[in-house]
């Protein structure tokens, strides 16, 4: 593609406008020049945020290839500019450059693992353990094969929106991280950019499971108090109901 046809196919868009709308019908894809975008899901009636994409990403291309409608949302965080590849151009670069093929299918395959991964963390029904679960994905991403502290640089609005979660609700979960020495913000150790440092993602579960063997314990005895409390009225009404002087009452009634 010559740079005159390149830019007859550069568009540009506002922060806030969609690019497309997951349901609609899709013939383009698209190459991020510059700005950023949110991909987004509708998912049990509620909306999820799947990725945010940075300049050099495509997307969009999933909708060409199986011939359906656009399977998410596209909207604008920032500013963007993007290249469109139609329909019929992307076949003709399929055809000969064999290279970009195996990218896109790569790409393609990796996009609907993260995609499966990301929904597996909504169905927590808690929100500890989606905030650590999907601290543990996105640690994994930036270092697949690193043990240790992983820098995520991830804000929290946008690690909230992750989550589907309010933004109080992941300070909550955060700040509790932090008072077990398992995350500390970014600015705390210099870093020059938004997110957490956070411990590796054993120590992360950990914390849960024995968030969940409090709760437990917790629950037996709220459970065990609420039975000695009943017990106890039970036999205090027991005792009431055979005293002498209320039969001997209720006798000469």
């Amino acid at each position: 593609m010559t740079s005159q046809a390149t830019e007859q196919h550069i568009r540009e868009f506002r922060a806030g406008n969609f690019v497309f709308r997951q349901g609609d019908p899709g013939d383009v894809m698209y190459i991020l020049q510059s700005g950023a975008i949110e991909i987004r899901r509708r998912f049990y009636n509620r909306e999820f945020l799947l990725a945010v994409l940075t300049p050099g990403t495509f997307f969009g291309e999933m909708s060409i290839v199986t011939r359906q409608p656009r399977s998410a949302t596209a909207v604008v965080r920032e500013d963007a500019k993007v290249l469109t590849i139609d329909d019929s151009t992307l076949t003709g670069m399929l055809k000969n450059r064999p290279e970009i093929a195996a990218r896109i299918l790569q790409t393609m395959a990796r996009r609907i693992e993260q995609s499966n991964r990301q929904m597996e963390i909504f169905l927590f029904n808690h929100a500890d353990k989606r905030l650590v679960h999907c601290l543990c994905y996105l640690a994994e991403e930036m270092a697949p094969q690193r043990e240790g502290a992983v820098y995520v640089p991830v804000p929290l609005r946008e690690l909230a929106d992750r989550c589907a979660m309010s933004t109080e609700q992941a300070v909550d979960v955060i700040e509790r991280l932090a008072e077990a020495g398992l995350l500390v913000a970014a600015s705390a150790v210099d870093i020059d950019g938004p997110g957490y440092v956070i411990a590796e993602p054993s120590a992360l579960i950990e914390f849960l499971k024995a968030q969940q063997s409090a709760l437990r314990r917790n629950q037996k005895r709220r459970r065990a108090a609420l039975v000695a409390q009943a017990k106890a009225g039970l036999s205090q009404s027991a005792k009431k109901s055979t005293d002498p002087v209320e039969l001997g009452t209720w006798l000469t009634k």
